[in-house]
């Protein structure tokens, strides 16, 4: 029996299958590429779709503490200086709305005047971000991430103006939107399978997270090249590593009008996203495999049957 050469007429038979299995192989590796690339895509625009969808609700929130401040500070016991009834009503707002960790009002200096919480002897806000904010703008001004004074919960600061009757600016309230509540109306929201929702505030720290809130609030991540981009594009879809090291795709907007108060985020794991198409990439491989393997059996033994017998016996 002859042995097997790459010169033989058998070896160019199994050479001309072989290269009509390459088409058919690189074709599906372009159409996994190609479905790949639209299901990341197609993720994207999703997760920048629900993100907007989330900062709308979120902004309705802002708002609304904007609008309460705002009735809050034409009060009589605001505008007359009267902290015994401040503190009362304050006291009593804080029982109807849960979603305030507390009220309160602070002199220009930063001095705590009134709270809806006892306020700790020589207290002064002069150094957070909602109280520079009115300070410099005077107008309403969201803060950043904080840990409150009287409070010790994670608040987002809110600071609004108090004028007298000239429109001089007398004095500052503030309150503090209790970010645990936050981070539980995020667990309502309907997320894709395996997606976290993430707010950071302008500085890039966390402070809306789901899932796991109480591992990831409070952390900075403004040093990694998702928070860089987020910050510096403001809205946008982005593929990058999370704050959990799982590769995700992204869609973020921005939270709150004018001077952006924080930035929303929704990612969508990967792998969950390219699933279907590597499942899609393995079926049709194994296809190929199998074809290709029944064509070279085919052009081995009928190469032999049909050829070679003929070429020999001539």
């Amino acid at each position: 029996m002859m042995g097997f050469s790459f010169s033989s007429l058998r070896a160019r038979l199994l050479l001309l299958v072989l290269l009509a299995v390459i088409p058919a192989l690189g074709l599906i590796l372009y159409t996994a590429a190609e479905q790949r690339r639209s299901a990341a895509l197609e993720a994207q625009i999703n997760a920048l779709r629900l993100a907007r969808s989330v900062s709308s609700s979120q902004d309705d929130l802002i708002e609304g503490a904007r609008q309460l401040l705002t009735a809050l500070a034409q009060m009589p016991f605001i505008q007359s200086d009267n902290p015994s009834v401040c503190n009362l009503v304050f006291s009593k707002l804080l029982k109807e709305y849960k979603n305030y960790a507390n009220l309160g009002v602070t002199s220009l200096a930063g001095d705590a005047t009134c709270s809806g919480l006892p306020i700790p002897a020589g207290l002064n806000f002069a150094d957070r971000s909602w109280f520079q904010g009115v300070m410099q703008t005077r107008d309403f001004f969201i803060g950043e991430y904080q840990v409150g004074r009287i409070t010790r919960k994670a608040t987002l600061g809110l600071g609004y103006p108090v004028r007298d009757e000239a429109g001089q600016l007398k004095a500052i309230l503030y309150a503090g939107l209790d970010l645990n509540w936050l981070n539980a109306l995020a667990a309502k929201t309907q997320l894709p399978s395996g997606a976290s929702l993430t707010v950071i505030d302008r500085k890039g720290t966390i402070i809306v997270r789901y899932p796991d809130p109480e591992k990831w609030v409070g952390q900075p991540m403004a040093s990694m090249p998702l928070a860089k981009t987020i910050l510096a594009q403001g809205e946008g879809m982005a593929e990058a590593p999370g704050v959990d090291g799982l590769p995700r795709l992204y869609g973020f907007t921005l939270l709150g009008s004018g001077t952006p108060a924080a930035y929303v985020t929704i990612g969508v794991p990967k792998d969950v996203v390219i699933a279907t198409a590597n499942r899609n990439l393995i079926r049709n491989l194994m296809g190929v495999g199998i074809v290709g393997a029944l064509a070279f059996l085919a052009a081995w033994f009928g190469a032999d049957l049909f050829v070679l017998r003929q070429v020999h016996a001539l």
